[in-house]
């Protein structure tokens, strides 16, 4: 009986081998198949083979519910009856695997198409959305925040937002957040796009959303291409350039820490970290409320950063020539003397500039800069002595060092202004101005100086030099287009503190109206949708060159041009 019973085990599990590998074959040979009746009849087989495998009867709902989609059009009761099999045949298949993420989701969409198609009334027709929304949530909670699955259910929740329950509501919060912590610019897009059409709460784009720049920068830009709140706009973007100026603060921080350690390249590429970002920042908090970066503290540290990093570059070796330009800046921002002072000794115990002036007087770059240092430290007479001697001396000066001697000869007059020997000071600037006639800079100081002397006909015939060198107070831009995302420039050169700036534009009464922003010398100072043709705009200018910047947000714009009604503009002929 042992051997027989043993014979019949062994055949019986022959048999289920079998089966289950038949079942298998129909099911991929029904996979291959293209048309879903043929497709429904192998895997019915393969089902009646092998009741137990799952993927037979997920392909089974997969298959009825393409079947139909395309019978709805031709027999709508019909097309409900295969539909109601594809949600029998996915929960056979979730009944032998809960665990399938993939069923969830495909049930969940049947069962959110089918309560589409019941009427109200209907018995269980009322409930099956209710239903759909848990399947998805299921497969949600499954497939893991990385998987498209996830993906794909937050944007059917965010897009029937309104009708979900609240549990629903957390729960969809919960994924989103998840997603949107994972940076990716196009899903966030998209996301973006959905809430755009079904919600445009920003209280729930407020609470999704991380404190973080790069998704703060995606955000304001999709609110201003799509023409949506100014007022949110605005403040996200002042709340992100908060952001990055405690950034730019532990940049700083960070190459104060590796200094410490002699890293002199890391601590570099921290400080220049630092001054990348403080520059990139627009100053949006003057427009809205909310969080405000201190001046005060912008000021000290971007000139800490250009000072540390004038001195890590040093200690990598580089010469005066390759880090002037960060200690001029740095010198610009700076009025302790005794930091200055400082400054000078660090400079000549790496032999960077000479014990004294004389010492420079064959390098005209060394000193054009040690001048200006010395001028920082109020060096006046040292200077001027340095200056009596270039004036008693026959210097044949190269034309790629003119700009340099011009320096040295307006620092030699400011400091005889310094002193008020007036008339020397004027020599001075008459000197520079025959190497440079339309140096602004030395133009300006020379109507200072003379303004003090009282000699209104050498005023007259500066300002007549420096009127041929200013910005005309009306262009004509003759509608230049300017396209969406693209920047409008144009430097002004102005011989006034204060101004009123309009730019006229040309109107073509479409819909939505421009989002426009005016960027000046750096810092946004209008940023509105344009309901007319002009916009007028109070400024603070700076006398000399300055910068304008003009940016369509949402649309292109043509510009006519601009004009500007100066303040104390000298106009004596």
């Amino acid at each position: 009986m042992k051997r027989v019973l043993g014979v019949v085990v062994l055949i019986a599990l022959a048999v289920w081998v079998i089966l289950i590998y038949w079942s298998q074959h129909l099911y991929y040979k029904a996979k291959k198949s293209e048309e879903s009746e043929n497709k429904i009849e192998v895997l019915e087989k393969a089902g009646k083979l092998y009741s137990l495998n799952n993927l037979v009867f997920y392909e089974l709902g997969k298959s009825y519910f393409d079947l139909g989609l395309q019978t709805l059009n031709e027999d709508s009761i019909l097309g409900q009856a295969y539909i109601q099999k594809s949600i029998q045949n996915f929960e056979r298949s979730i009944q032998l695997n809960p665990a399938s993420r993939f069923t969830h989701f495909n049930h969940a969409q049947a069962v959110l198409y089918m309560s589409y198609l019941a009427p109200s009334g209907v018995p269980g027709g009322g409930d099956l959305q209710e239903g759909s929304f848990d399947g998805y949530k299921k497969a949600a909670l499954l497939a893991g925040h990385n998987s498209q699955i996830f993906y794909e259910v937050a944007k059917l929740f965010l897009s029937k937002w309104n009708e979900l329950p609240d549990e629903e509501r957390e729960f969809t919060i919960e994924i989103l957040k998840k997603i949107v912590s994972g940076k990716d610019r196009a899903r966030l897009q998209t996301l973006m796009n959905i809430w755009a059409m079904n919600v445009k709460d920003y209280a729930l784009m407020e609470e999704i959303l991380p404190e973080d720049t790069q998704i703060y920068r995606i955000y304001t830009k999709f609110l201003g291409e799509k023409s949506l709140s100014l007022e949110e706009r605005q403040r996200i973007l002042a709340d992100g350039e908060f952001m990055e100026f405690e950034r730019a603060k532990e940049e700083y921080s960070s190459g104060e820490n590796v200094f410490l350690y002699l890293k002199v390249r890391d601590a570099s590429r921290h400080y220049q970290s630092c001054l990348d970002i403080l520059k990139g920042i627009r100053f949006y908090q003057n427009l809205t409320d909310g969080r405000q970066i201190n001046h005060a503290e912008f000021n000290r540290l971007r000139k800490n950063a250009y000072l540390k990093l004038a001195k890590c570059r040093i200690a990598e070796g580089k010469t005066l020539k390759e880090v002037e330009g960060y200690l001029r800046s740095y010198l610009a921002l700076e009025d302790n003397l005794a930091v200055v002072e400082e400054l000078e000794s660090f400079l000549r115990a790496r032999g960077l500039i000479s014990g004294n002036l004389d010492a420079s007087l064959d390098n005209l770059d060394n000193l054009s800069f040690q001048m200006f240092l010395s001028f920082k430290q109020n060096q006046y007479r040292e200077i001027i002595r340095v200056g009596s001697i270039l004036k008693k001396s026959f210097i044949v000066v190269p034309e790629d060092k003119k700009k340099g001697y011009v320096e040295v000869l307006r620092l030699v007059g400011d400091s005889y202004q310094k002193v008020d020997y007036v008339y020397d000071a004027a020599e001075c600037y008459q000197m520079a101005l025959e190497i440079d006639p339309d140096n602004l800079e030395t133009l300006f100081k020379a109507r200072q100086n003379h303004e003090r002397l009282s000699n209104e006909e050498e005023i007259r015939k500066i300002n007549k030099r420096i009127e041929k060198l200013l910005s005309p107070a009306e262009i004509d831009f003759k509608g230049s287009l300017v396209r969406k995302g693209r920047s409008f420039s144009r430097e002004l050169v102005l011989d006034a503190e204060e101004i009123t700036l309009e730019l006229e534009f040309r109107g073509d009464g479409e819909e939505p109206a421009p989002l426009i922003t005016v960027v000046f010398n750096g810092k946004v100072v209008w940023e509105d949708y344009l309901h007319g043709e002009t916009i007028s705009i109070p400024l603070a200018a700076k006398v000399g060159k300055n910068t304008l910047v003009v940016l369509p947000v949402n649309r292109e714009v043509r510009i006519n041009g601009l004009r500007f009604n100066v303040e104390g503009l000298r106009q004596e002929s």
